[in-house]
């Protein structure tokens, strides 16, 4: 991966696109002040009405009804607007974008046209369209998120998890059935070599490979502890990495200051992985009622463990045979009608019992990866109100993300919040989605985009000042120095 971000650098330069830094960084004003906003906090259940917000440098430095005195700030007039923190994608696959699908990394698209086209993505797909920040679950964007840090491309914050890390015949082992075994010994097949995913047996390579994901930047650690449908040799009803492995980088993350998250689906995966204190539960579509009170017990009583719900993939790529990718097999497609009939009885209990909860799209290749924003009306079409889906996309997810402790590579502010002393990463919409949740989908009705205090979309202020023009290399805040 390293010779992505040199390939697409060396890209935007022959377009002249890429200017050395000190031509390029937007020089953002010292203060903004927002008035005659309506403010959904991240948090809610409803608007803050007629209130006021004042960015300082990249971070909310107050949020008041009261009239805010701050006489050298420029002052953008809301005219009404509702003004949402940046939305927060806690599931994203930002490598796995190639034109035909994930399983073209191993014959027909090397790394450098996956860095491209992510870099596409995540700028045009996910930071214009209002995601400020991703949570990478599987792939190796570690790259790419520094090239953003430090200036050279524009797109949303990248929490990333390094290559998944998966079991010999996982949902990680994404080589054909035919590769030699020379390569899969070697750990040279192509989603291995780029670091997408670990395919690993035994708590020693575990060991390896959570060390190497934390080594290269990752924020917390992915496992599969279960099968999955994208995937061909595992089945829906089987564990997983064994216990000793899971427990080996439960360990490893929780001297590193960080957490686990897990792929799996049904009880006997979920009850194990509770035992063994993964924190962040992907999917689970399959799950019994039992599990959900059990779960919802231990995140009352320690406030440790978060469910994360792919709405869109599940219920509706998933939601029929007919409707399931044409790539995918019979036996994929069976497995993806089981998991989209459980998703919404799964989302009705965890709602009903009060599960903490952040939202996560799982929607990777082009024709899903441009509806990415569907995954959060689809919230709402399983029984959540549009506060709630809002707050998964946004406060909830904030907090999650700050439990990288010492990995989190965005550590100074929080995230997911208009609240002082977070982010400033501020959206302005022309209409209220806490009344129609579907206005987020018309990318008319987002008049304004910050992301770390610099202003990405804007058709609120005449952009006769260069502040209200748009970035063209954010500032360098992040992980990566200079």
């Amino acid at each position: 991966m390293k010779s992505v971000m040199k390939l697409a650098l060396g890209m935007l330069a022959a377009l002249g696109l890429c200017l050395p830094l000190a031509a390029t960084a937007q020089e953002a004003p010292k203060q903004v002040l927002f008035t005659n906003v309506n403010v959904f906090d991240g948090f809610g259940p409803e608007l803050q009405m007629g209130m006021n917000v004042l960015v300082e440098a990249n971070y909310i430095k107050e949020v008041s009804a009261e009239p805010i005195v701050a006489p050298d700030a420029i002052v953008v007039d809301g005219e009404g607007r509702t003004m949402t923190p940046g939305l927060i994608d806690m599931h994203q696959h930002v490598m796995l974008n190639p034109p035909e699908g994930t399983a073209a990394y191993q014959t027909r698209w090397d790394d450098a046209a996956g860095g491209a086209f992510a870099i596409h993505h995540l700028n045009t797909n996910m930071l214009m369209k209002g995601i400020t920040t991703v949570r990478d679950i599987a792939g190796d964007p570690l790259d790419v998120a520094k090239a953003i840090d430090m200036g050279y491309l524009p797109g949303p914050r990248i929490y990333s998890a390094g290559g998944a890390i998966s079991q010999t015949g996982g949902h990680g082992d994404w080589a054909g059935r035919n590769v030699p075994p020379e390569i899969l010994a070697g750990h040279i097949d192509m989603a291995q070599r780029t670091q997408n995913t670990w395919v690993v047996d035994g708590p020693d390579e575990v060991t390896k490979a959570v060390r190497m994901n934390f080594r290269r930047g990752a924020a917390f650690i992915k496992i599969m502890g279960g099968g999955g449908v994208a995937s061909e040799f595992d089945p829906l009803e089987i564990l997983g990495l064994a216990k000793d492995e899971v427990a080996r980088a439960v360990e490893i993350a929780a001297d590193n200051g960080s957490y686990v998250a897990v792929h799996a689906y049904h009880d006997a995966s979920y009850n194990r992985l509770l035992d063994l204190g993964v924190r962040s539960f992907e999917h689970g579509f399959l799950v019994s009622e039992d599990t959900v009170k059990r779960m919802v017990r231990k995140y009352k009583k320690d406030k440790d463990i978060v469910w994360s719900f792919q709405c869109f993939m599940s219920i509706n790529s998933f939601g029929s045979y007919e409707t399931m990718p044409d790539f995918f097999t019979h036996e994929q497609k069976v497995k993806g009608v089981a998991v989209g009939k459980g998703a919404r009885e799964a989302a009705k209990m965890m709602n009903e019992h009060g599960m903490f909860i952040v939202g996560g799209s799982d929607m990777f290749s082009p024709g899903l990866v441009e509806r990415i924003k569907e995954d959060l009306t689809c919230n709402v079409k399983a029984g959540f109100t549009p506060a709630q889906a809002l707050k998964h996309w946004t406060g909830n997810a904030g907090i999650v993300l700050a439990w990288s402790g010492p990995k989190n590579p965005y550590p100074t502010y929080k995230l997911g919040q208009i609240a002082p002393d977070s982010y400033a990463d501020l959206l302005l919409w022309e209409g209220n989605p806490l009344e129609n949740i579907d206005l987020i989908l018309d990318e008319d009705k987002l008049d304004f985009v910050m992301k770390d205090g610099l202003v990405y979309k804007n058709t609120v202020v005449e952009a006769d000042h260069p502040y209200f023009r748009p970035a063209k290399a954010p500032n360098t805040r992040g992980q990566w120095p200079l």
